[in-house]
């Protein structure tokens, strides 16, 4: 994939026209398919025309198709919230736009290789993996079917750099194909619960992974990821700002003698979820402490593109990510730059706008304990927000939560 290149501003024509709504969005592909009516699946016919591609069969892609309406989405999500009419103008929203086949057993075993190593490593030893079934890691094209490495020996797959954990993932996977336990039938036509059932059985796969996989590679329209610290940031301040309540930010200049602030600037592709591990330089303030829920080891998250080149970002686990190491490669340029503060601004212009109708805050949530949970009083495990609260703030994104949660990650930034 082309390296991914982002940008470090918004042009400061991108924050006119505040009171947009969708129906001025524009969108460069609308790709629709019919609906598909949702039923449970059975295991592939044993017939030729049912059964999996076996070694020297082309693999089977999710084809490059929307299953919903994007204009329907935009609208909908934009009547809730007129800034997300804004977002889309602005920042498209690259999953849902610019559509690329999938080839679902290739992503799923770069996110296993990818775990807990940096990308350098991950591409190495990707490319000496597929080296292994005789394609040129030169060239991007090519990759091993289930077939293929359904029965291989775990001593060969150690061999390319994988541990015997993952080498024994990946065969796992491999199998959960070939048995037709995951289908391509069932990961393009099955309900996101048949999916994630489906998923969530294989070793080395985290409801994390999974929720990254419905909307990135899939395409699935409601998806909330509540397990990404991310997204509860991104959706913390986006509350926050809708009330009027987001706390300014404070420039701190060095000591007298101290040397200059570091800044650590992410490298392009990467999408942090929560603040880097400690060095003894720069200590971190905002660290999470173990609880029954958060064991005393570190647990990787992160969303990465071909051109990562530092390690995957530490973050501690919560009860939906329980994988060590969750990685999702996405494809390059798909995360958004970060979102200028007057981008996430109450739209009091606007006709349309009404901060409770937008962000309504359940009973029990008040706009300073949202400001307490951002200046780092967050709750059990170290989260921003609970799955519940979420679920509460979100339920007017319906049914297209997905596209909402992929602005809760430029809205987590700060500049």
């Amino acid at each position: 994939m082309p390296p991914r290149t982002r940008s470090t501003r918004v042009a400061s024509s991108a924050l006119t026209g505040i009171s947009r709504t969708a129906t001025n969005a524009k969108v460069k592909t609308d790709t629709q398919t019919p609906p598909v009516k949702r039923q449970k699946l059975s295991a592939p016919d044993p017939s030729p025309e049912g059964r999996l591609p076996g070694p020297s069969e082309p693999t089977q892609l999710i084809p490059p198709t929307l299953s919903f309406s994007l204009t329907d989405a935009i609208s909908h999500l934009s009547k809730v919230d007129p800034r997300f009419g804004l977002f889309f103008s602005h920042l498209p929203c690259r999953p849902f736009v610019h559509l690329e086949a999938i080839d679902p057993f290739r992503t799923l075993v770069t996110s296993i290789i990818g775990q807990q190593v940096s990308w350098l490593a991950a591409r190495a030893i990707n490319n000496r993996f597929r080296a292994l079934y005789g394609f040129d890691p030169e060239c991007k094209d090519g990759f091993p079917s289930p077939h293929l490495v359904e029965k291989e020996d775990v001593a060969k797959l150690k061999s390319v750099g994988l541990s015997a954990r993952k080498a024994e993932y990946v065969i796992s996977l491999a199998q959960h194909f070939t048995s037709g336990q995951l289908s391509h039938e069932l990961l393009h036509h099955g309900s996101d619960e048949e999916i994630s059932k489906a998923l969530i059985a294989v070793r080395g796969i985290g409801q994390w992974t999974v929720d990254m996989f419905l909307m990135f590679s899939l395409r699935r329209p409601d998806v909330l990821a509540v397990g990404d610290l991310g997204v509860q940031k991104g959706l913390l301040r986006w509350a926050l700002a809708a009330h009027g309540a987001l706390p300014r930010k404070t420039s701190t200049t060095p000591k007298k003698g101290k040397s200059k602030a570091k800044v650590v600037e992410r490298a392009d592709g990467e999408l942090d979820t929560v603040v880097r591990a400690a060095t003894p330089d720069r200590a971190i303030k905002d660290t999470f402490p173990p609880t029954p829920s958060t064991p005393n080891t570190s647990h990787q998250a992160v969303l990465h593109t071909p051109d990562e080149t530092t390690s995957a970002a530490q973050i501690p686990p919560t009860p939906n990510s329980p994988v060590p190491g969750e990685v999702a490669q996405i494809p390059a340029g798909t995360l958004p730059p970060p979102a200028p503060e007057e981008m996430l601004k109450p739209l009091n212009d606007n006709p349309d706008w009404d901060p409770h109708t937008a962000v309504p805050l359940p009973e029990g949530l008040s706009v300073d304990i949202l400001k307490a949970r951002l200046g780092g009083k967050k709750v059990k495990g170290g989260m921003y927000l609970t799955p519940k609260e979420m679920e509460d703030l979100t339920q007017g994104w319906r049914p297209y939560r997905s596209l909402g949660v992929f602005y809760m990650w430029p809205a987590a930034e700060e500049q």
